[in-house]
C-alpha cells in the first residue's frame, strides 16, 4: 500500500464529528467481529497506521469507519426490522452489507472520498480514501457507504451535472433523476431519514445529514428532484 498521512484530529473536532459520541459504542468485540465479517474487512487492507491493531482509537480510520457501520445498523427505532418492505432508514445496514464486496483503506488522491469496481470476472472492492475518514461527520459518513452499496449492486451513474451543480458543471458522473434511483439518491434518501427520524444520535448530526443531502439534492441530479430535506 502507498505511505500518506493524516491528521489526528483533537477532542473537540471528535465531539464535532460524532466520533466520540460513537467511537464508545463501537469498542464492543461482538460489533467488531460482526462488521469485520459482514462487510469483509480484511487485516492487509486495515494494518500499518489503518487502525486494524487500535480498532478503538476513532482518531483512526478503521474506528471512524466502524462509527459509520455503527449509525446504519442502529439508528433506526426498532432497528432489528430491516425488511426492505420498510423505509430505508431499517433496511441501509442489510442493503450495504449484502452489496458491498469488501471495504479497503487507501489513501486516494486527496479529492475522491470513495470509489467501487464492479463486474464480472474482476476482484469488486469499495476502498475509502483518507477524505472519507476526514473531511466529513459521521452521520455523513454512512450516506457515502451507501452511495457506494448502490455502485456495489451494478448501478452506476448515467449523466452529466447540470450547469448550476457545485460538483462541476458538465462533468460526468450525476445521475439523470432522481427516478433513476441511482447512488445519488439512495444516498440522499438515507440522509433525509436519518435526519427526520435517526435515533441514538444528536440534533447536530441530524443537522449534518440534513444539509449534506439538500447539496446533494441541489447539485448531483440532471433534473433537479424538487425534494428539500426539513427536520
Amino acid at each position: 500500500m502507498a505511505t500518506c498521512t493524516y491528521n489526528s484530529p483533537s477532542s473537540t473536532q471528535l465531539a464535532a464529528t460524532g466520533d466520540s459520541l460513537y467511537g464508545s459504542r463501537i469498542c464492543y468485540q461482538p460489533f467488531v467481529d460482526w462488521a469485520w465479517d459482514a462487510y469483509d474487512f480484511d487485516k492487509g487492507d486495515w494494518d500499518d497506521g489503518w487502525g486494524w491493531d487500535d480498532c478503538c482509537n476513532a482518531r483512526k480510520p478503521l474506528a471512524r469507519t466502524f462509527n459509520a457501520i455503527w449509525i446504519l445498523a442502529y439508528s433506526a427505532l426498532d432497528y432489528q426490522n430491516d425488511s426492505y418492505s420498510n423505509d430505508c432508514l431499517h433496511w441501509a445496514c442489510r442493503y450495504t452489507r449484502e452489496c458491498i464486496d469488501e471495504l479497503d483503506a487507501r489513501c486516494g488522491d486527496g479529492g475522491a472520498v470513495a470509489a467501487t469496481r464492479y463486474g464480472f470476472l474482476i476482484d469488486n472492492w469499495t476502498q475509502l480514501y483518507l477524505a472519507f475518514f476526514y473531511s466529513r461527520a459521521a452521520s455523513e459518513r454512512m450516506s457515502t457507504l451507501m452511495h457506494e452499496a448502490r455502485h456495489a449492486d451494478w448501478v452506476g451513474h448515467n449523466s452529466k451535472f447540470p450547469s448550476w451543480s457545485a460538483y462541476g458543471s458538465g462533468k460526468s458522473g450525476a445521475d439523470s433523476s432522481w427516478g433513476y434511483e441511482g447512488a445519488w439518491m439512495y444516498q440522499a434518501l438515507y440522509l433525509w431519514w436519518f435526519a427526520v427520524e435517526g435515533q441514538r444520535t444528536s440534533k447536530a448530526l441530524r443537522d449534518l445529514a440534513k444539509n449534506l443531502g439538500n447539496v446533494i439534492i441541489d447539485n448531483a441530479f440532471a433534473t433537479h428532484p424538487g425534494y428539500e430535506i426539513v427536520n
